[in-house]
């Protein structure tokens, strides 16, 4: 659809005098101009705009930093802790119970300050992932590597484990490490451009080193392979040319027995 010329355009293709014509490139020079003046005008104003909208110092609150930290970091702890009241305060109060029971109760139950962090957050983020297939491998790594660990635990302290007041904290720090993100790898679209960012966890990442791995196809195997696509191939074709040549032996069979049944039909006639 052509769009309907304006009253210069109308006017450029009537008036054909060399004045007429200076006339209406006048008007339409001014005519420019007094767009890009409201152009850059708005510009300013988009501008204006977005400074008022960017983040001040003054304005940035410390617990939604603080939540941002633990999410990007370890959405597992981020989504145990968002239960009872935002990740800052309920970190907070875990730190202040922390304190509380470690100088009120007896050096011997102090292992029992590490299990949240190793059980109860684990426990609950697989809970959710059997309802949500998302982290679901995360989940079945960790608990692979947690029982590998408490063997070896049982192996080498036995009931000296309780005792031992800096082995719970090394296991707690090593499990809030396996379900913490400790990378992210870029993956890139058709084009080889960067499209989106995929986090690595550490139980994933410590896992995938015992699994085997995939034998790469050697040349021989990948020539057989070529080899027996293009057998497919040709066998297609083949068939394909075979079913031609029977359509069209039909063809020549109809058209001569039509050919017959209308010279009989003459020859009675």
């Amino acid at each position: 659809m052509s769009k309907k010329p304006t009253t210069l355009e109308a006017a450029a293709l009537t008036n054909f005098t060399p004045a007429g014509q200076a006339a209406l490139y006048h008007i339409h020079l001014a005519q420019q101009a007094e767009r890009d003046e409201l152009a850059a005008l708005e510009e300013e104003k988009k501008k204006e705009k977005r400074l008022r909208e960017e983040i001040r110092p003054e304005e940035v609150r410390a617990g939604e930093v603080v939540d941002k930290w633990i999410k990007e970091w370890c959405p597992p702890l981020y989504q145990f802790l968002d239960i009872p009241a935002p990740p800052h305060l309920t970190i907070g109060i875990f730190v202040l119970l922390h304190l509380a029971y470690w100088y009120t109760v007896p050096w011997y139950f102090h292992f029992l300050l590490t299990w949240p962090v190793t059980y109860f957050i684990p426990l609950y983020c697989t809970w959710k992932s059997i309802y949500k297939s998302r982290d679901r491998v995360l989940w079945l790594s960790y608990w692979i590597i947690l029982s590998v660990l408490e063997y070896f635990e049982i192996l080498l302290f036995r009931d000296q484990a309780r005792s031992l007041v800096w082995w719970p904290k090394l296991k707690a720090i090593f499990c809030l490490v396996m379900y913490s993100i400790i990378d992210n790898e870029i993956i890139l679209d058709s084009r080889g451009k960067p499209k989106d960012k995929k986090p690595i966890y550490g139980a994933i990442k410590l896992v995938e080193k015992f699994l085997p791995k995939e034998k790469p196809k050697d040349d021989k195997e990948k020539g057989k392979a070529k080899e027996k696509e293009r057998e497919k191939r040709s066998s297609g074709d083949k068939s394909r040319e075979k079913e031609k040549d029977k359509k069209s032996s039909k063809e020549k069979d109809k058209k001569s027995k039509a050919k017959g049944t209308e010279k009989d039909k003459k020859i009675s006639k």
